[in-house]
């Protein structure tokens, strides 16, 4: 029998925002999605669990500079280096540039970089298909099924070439992310997750609706 591949058992994990080009969904992304990209990045060698996610309704912190995103969680913290530098993975995602862009000409900071995570408590609840995503500054809540601290920047050496710099730095020397830890709260439907929102001191908080995950 083979054991689900969720997120919560991953020991780090990418967090991936994102806008595609404005005609992406009238080309049919989300069932690309479905059908090529989520069954690709979940066959890369060291990866555990990748998900595409969409927004669908922010609660804080309105507007976000993206509609999309996704997490890539890993087999071990080792496997960062031979995941993000897979070569099948860059062509798949200079591919990705090619046929669906950018919401911008130039992206912006936010979405040339990606954000390394680490749990910092033990998950509880069960995965959905609705979640609402929190975010913020300072020390991570209590609340939550899974909650992850913020702690390094990575490049997207594929779409912005060697100038950026330092393949990874820590989130406290760059964040464009501007966030110190992000907590999922799963639920049943948006109406749900949007209802049963109390605002605390964070200055992110949207509800999203799973693509595509690892069956």
């Amino acid at each position: 029998m083979t054991m689900p591949r969720l997120l919560a058992d991953c020991p780090a994990v990418l967090f991936i925002v994102y806008t595609p080009g404005e005609d992406a969904e009238a080309k049919g992304y989300e069932p690309w999605l479905v059908r090529v990209d989520n069954p690709f990045f979940n066959a890369i060698p060291g990866v555990h669990h990748y998900a595409n996610w969409k927004l669908e309704q922010v609660l804080t912190g309105a507007p976000l500079p993206y509609g999309y995103f996704d997490f890539q969680g890993l087999v071990a913290e080792s496997d960062l280096e031979r995941v993000w530098f897979n070569p099948d993975l860059d062509a798949f995602r200079k591919e990705w540039i090619r046929l669906w862009g950018y919401g911008l000409t130039k992206p912006l900071p936010i979405q040339t970089n990606v954000y390394l995570m680490r749990p910092v408590r033990t998950p509880s609840g069960q995965p959905t298909r609705f979640a609402r995503v929190t975010g913020g500054t300072g020390a991570p809540p209590a609340e939550g099924d899974v909650v992850w601290r913020v702690e390094e920047t990575i490049r997207k050496h594929f779409s912005i070439g060697p100038a950026g710099g330092p393949w990874r730095v820590p989130a406290a020397e760059d964040n464009p992310l501007g966030l110190d830890w992000l907590a999922v709260t799963y639920g049943e439907s948006v109406e749900g997750l949007v209802q049963g929102y109390v605002p605390r001191t964070e200055s992110v908080a949207f509800v999203a609706r799973l693509l595509a995950a690892p069956g």
